[in-house]
Order: structure tokens, then sequence, then C-alpha cells
């Protein structure tokens, strides 16, 4: 890891028949005006939960802006109401509130997210879905309490910040490891990963002030 320099990648109840419904995966942006042009940041859904009442999806620290978020084709779901910077290889959180009669889902079509990796492992195969690159596979060759090193076969670009990372599990369904966070070219584009218990610790720190903690949603 000497020298090595992360590049980031930015790029109530449902109702009963939602316009919208938000999941992992899924791609979410944001459009503001800066010198007289819109510029839109793509980036992805990570996780679906709630906090009391309030339903949210996450995404990556980075993605965070002023403003309404939509899905890909301009629909509002929601707003950014809070975030943790990403520092370094220090990585945060972005959490969109979603509005009312926004529909939420922990399925990712053949599958959803059951149960979560608290302790992934060196060599373990895991897998991402992101909106630019799509899924993807690769393995788990570093690890911290703050970070995960994939293989870049895992992919990574702009547009995949915030995207679920997973592994099958015997259910066949998926175990959650963490949301896709950058890339690191010093190590050959190597996939970096912020892991589930560095991601929830942050978000019970430093998100929402309720008496409630976050309540990940699963299929």
């Amino acid at each position: 890891m000497a020298g090595a320099t992360a590049v980031l990648i930015p790029g109530g109840n449902a109702a009963a028949t939602p316009a919208v419904t938000v999941y992992p995966g899924m791609a979410v942006q944001h459009t503001e005006i800066a010198d007289g042009k819109a510029i839109t940041t793509h980036c992805t859904v990570g996780l679906t939960g709630s906090i009391g009442s309030a339903h949210y999806a996450v995404t990556a620290g980075h993605c965070h802006h002023e403003g309404i978020v939509t899905d890909k084709v301009g629909n509002p779901i929601g707003w950014f109401e809070f975030h943790r910077p990403d520092e370094g290889l220090t990585f945060g959180f972005a959490l969109i509130r979603l509005y009312d009669g926004i529909g939420v889902a922990a399925s990712m079509g053949r599958f959803g997210l059951s149960t979560v990796d608290m302790k992934p492992q060196v060599g373990q195969e895991i897998c991402k879905i992101g909106a630019t690159t799509g899924w993807s596979c690769g393995s788990i060759t570093e690890t911290t309490d703050e970070w995960l090193y994939a293989t870049n076969a895992l992919g990574a670009e702009a547009g995949d910040s915030g995207a679920v990372v997973y592994r099958q599990t015997s259910d066949g369904h998926a175990a959650f490891v963490g949301i896709l966070v950058a890339y690191d070219d010093a190590q050959g584009r190597n996939a970096v990963v912020e892991p589930a218990a560095w991601l929830f610790d942050q978000i019970d720190r430093y998100g929402p002030t309720r008496e409630d903690q976050f309540v990940w949603y699963r299929v």
C-alpha cells in the first residue's frame, strides 16, 4: 500500500404500485447548474434501509451533492440528507432520503441481500453491480477494518461509486460485503471496497440524530 493513490470514482411504506423502486445496484444521478452548464454526477445504490420511519438509499460519500437525486431517466427519488466525506482511504457514506411513495427493495433481480458478511477474507470471491460496468466478480487481495482491495476484475469506472458488493450464499441469495468506493491506479486499477462493518459504524456515528439505528433491508 505504500505510495498507492486511490482514485475516487464519482461518476414511508411503499405504495402498492410505486412509480419507482430503489434497490441495490440501481443507477442514481444528481444534476446541478455551474457556469450556465448542467453537470450531472452518476453513482450507484449500494444498500437500502430505514432509520425510524424514514427510508434511505446508501451510496459513496463522495457522491454527495446538495439537491434532488433522480433515477437514470430523471424521475425524482429523494435528496442527499446526510453524508460523511471520504478522506484518503478513510471512507464515509451518503444517505439519500427517499420521498414518500418511492418503493424500496433488497432484491437485485434473480436474488437479493439476505445477510451481511462482517469478516470478509483474502482470496474470497466477491461480485458487484455497478451502474456503469454492470455485473462482475473478482477476489479480495487485502483487508483492513477500513477498506478491502479486490482484483481489477471486479471492475470500477465512473458511475460505479457506491455499487453493492456481495458474495453468493448457500440460500441462493447474497451476503452484503460493502460498497465500491474507488480504484487504485498504482495497484493496476484494483478495486477498493468500503466494508460493511465500517460502513454501518460510520452511518450510526455520523448519520441522522435519532433514537433508531440504521436498519438495512433484506429479502
